[in-house]
Parts: C-alpha cells; structure tokens; sequence
C-alpha cells in the first residue's frame, strides 16, 4: 500500500509523538508498504528510503493537495493531529483520500476511520460525540530489554560504595513542566524521599526544582543511551494521572523495570497492580508512598520486575502496525 503519514513530529525529534511516529514508519517501511512523511520540525528529506516533507509552522492546502496528488496515496494516516494534521485533513477532504485518524482531539474534523490508543481516550472521544476504535501502541522488544541493564551507571546513580549505602534509582522520563506543577511536585517528593535517587531522563523548567531536591538529571535521551539508561533503573514512575502517552512506561516494562502510575487513565490498561507494577489509588499515600513501598520491599520489587517484560511481548510495534493496517481496509466508523 501507498500511506502518507501525517505527523506533527518526526525523527530526528526524540519526543514520544515522535518516538511513535519513527517506530510506526519503521514497521510500514519493514512491510514493504511504500511511505511519504508529512511532518513538521526541521530534519533530513528523507527516512529510509521515504521521502519526508517538512515545514516549520503549517503546509499550504496547495502543498498538501500537490503531495497527495503526486504521491497518489492508498490512505492518509495521520498521528495525534493537532493544528498541521487538522489543516492537512482539511485540505485532503476534497480529494477523495480515505483517512485514518489516531488520536485527534475531540475538536477535529470528523473524517474517516477515527483511532483511539487506548479504551480511556476512546471514552474521551465518545463524550464528544466521536466514535472510534482502539488500536493500542507497541514496542520494540528488540531495542528495549532487560539485557541492556548497565551495572556500572546503575551503581553511579546508586551511590554504591558511599557510606550511607546504596539507593534504589527511580526514573523518569519524559518533559518537566513547570515548577508549580503537579507532576513536578510529585517527583520532588519522590526524590525526596530516604533511600531513593531519582533520575530525570528529560528536561524543562521543573529540572531545577528537582535537582534541589537532590535528583540526577541527565536530559533528553533517545536511541540506544535511552535504552540503557531506562534498563538500568530499578524502578520507573509516571508522576502524571492522566496521559495517553505511556511510551516510556512499555520500554521500562520491556527492559524488566517495574512501574508505579496512577490508576487512572490509560496506566490502568498497561500496568497490572502488584505484578507488574504498583498503581496508586486514592487514599494510598500518593506516588511517593508506593515509591516507598517498593523500596521498602526488594523482594516485591524483584517479583515484579520478573513479570514486567513478559507482559508487553504480545504487542510490539510490528503487531501493532499490522492491525493498523487492518484498519485502512475497513469501513470508517460513522462520526
């Protein structure tokens, strides 16, 4: 098949709607489909073998109709679209392009087969009045697994040899908001906490709120420093109730890394209480008391970490990309 692949971030962008994006054209390219990328951010024009046009701010409808025209694409799939995907739907509804549509916002033009990556955002959609299937994200198995755990950065992080002893290195990967923000308040009291060292493999304004609160931060990571680095940890937290994009808590999972979230959400879908990871209700003590649980609790840690990786073997990228284009062959759900 021919699919254009419309995206509002593209490699070389390390953030996770690109991380998707890059796994989603590596399993299409894999198969033998031919792709154009439609992206914005700057980069190379093209992604092995696949021609990739950017913009910075937003295409012209007559860029993209030109695209289209050129490409004579069997189906447009576009990724989470927010303002360049909306306009790009806009302009190629005319032009009789059949759609797929992963993750809009419930504000988009109801067009074509319409995605949710997971059963929480689907309910997201439907209180708008959109109906849509669920096709959940994968992950690469091979590029993230217990095997890549190094000892030496683990036990740098760990202190190992200092006279108060070993920590238990918790991570977290992902953008740092605001100071004030909640998610940054939680990992200040997980860093905070007797026993642990967090490890913030991200960047953002929160960075220094954390570091005083005695957090190593490393910064953005991609590639196989990332893998490293998330299978090194001995545990991971997602300090954030709601968020669709869990990306990092699939590849701590597959490195064999435990996870501890909020119950709530698509974390709930992911993450299995007391067997692969801890889910913090409410009235439990919060995201710093389950931290502290696990490192309470080695053994508990250790179990949970002998199931992690089994639990999203089932679904790597390349199964998950199969049944996306299962989806270009189906009749669009009536919005």
């Amino acid at each position: 098949m021919r699919i254009l692949l419309v995206t509002e971030s593209f490699a070389p962008a390390t953030d996770p709607a690109a991380d998707a994006a890059r796994h989603i054209a590596d399993a299409l390219i894999g198969a033998e489909h031919e792709v154009v990328v439609v992206t914005t951010g700057p980069g190379s024009d093209s992604y092995r073998g696949a021609r990739v046009h950017r913009t910075r701010t937003l295409f012209s409808a007559a860029t993209i109709r030109r695209v289209s025209l050129d490409f004579a694409p069997d189906v447009a799939q576009f990724l989470a679209p927010r303002a360049m995907g909306g306009a790009a739907m806009r302009a190629l509804e005319s032009a009789g392009v059949p759609m797929v549509v992963l993750d809009p916002t419930p504000l988009h033009p109801r067009l074509g087969t319409v995605l949710a990556s997971s059963d929480a955002y689907a309910r997201v959609l439907a209180t708008a009045g959109v109906r849509a299937r669920v096709c959940r994200p994968g992950v690469r198995t091979d590029e993230h697994h217990p095997g890549l755990r190094s000892a030496e950065l683990h036990d740098r992080w760990a202190k190992i040899g200092k006279p108060e002893g070993p920590l238990t290195v918790v991570g977290y990967v992902g953008p740092v908001g605001l100071p004030t923000s909640k998610s940054v308040r939680r990992l200040a009291k997980v860093a905070a906490l007797d026993g642990v060292r967090l490890v913030v493999l991200g960047s953002g304004p929160g960075t220094v709120t954390l570091k005083e609160a005695g957090a190593k931060i490393v910064g953005p990571t991609n590639g196989l420093e990332q893998a490293r680095a998330i299978a090194s940890l001995d545990v991971l937290v997602q300090p954030r109730k709601q968020d669709r994009n869990l990306s990092a808590v699939r590849k701590a999972l597959a490195s064999g890394v435990p996870v501890v979230a909020y119950a709530t959400g698509v974390a709930a879908e992911v993450i299995t209480h007391e067997s692969t990871g801890l889910l913090v209700r409410p009235g439990s003590g919060g995201l710093a008391g389950a931290v502290a649980r696990l490192v309470a609790d080695p053994a508990l840690r250790d179990r949970l970490a002998a199931n992690a990786r089994d639990s999203v073997t089932g679904r790597t990228w390349s199964d998950a990309v199969d049944e996306l284009v299962g989806h270009y062959r189906r009749e669009p759900v009536a919005v």
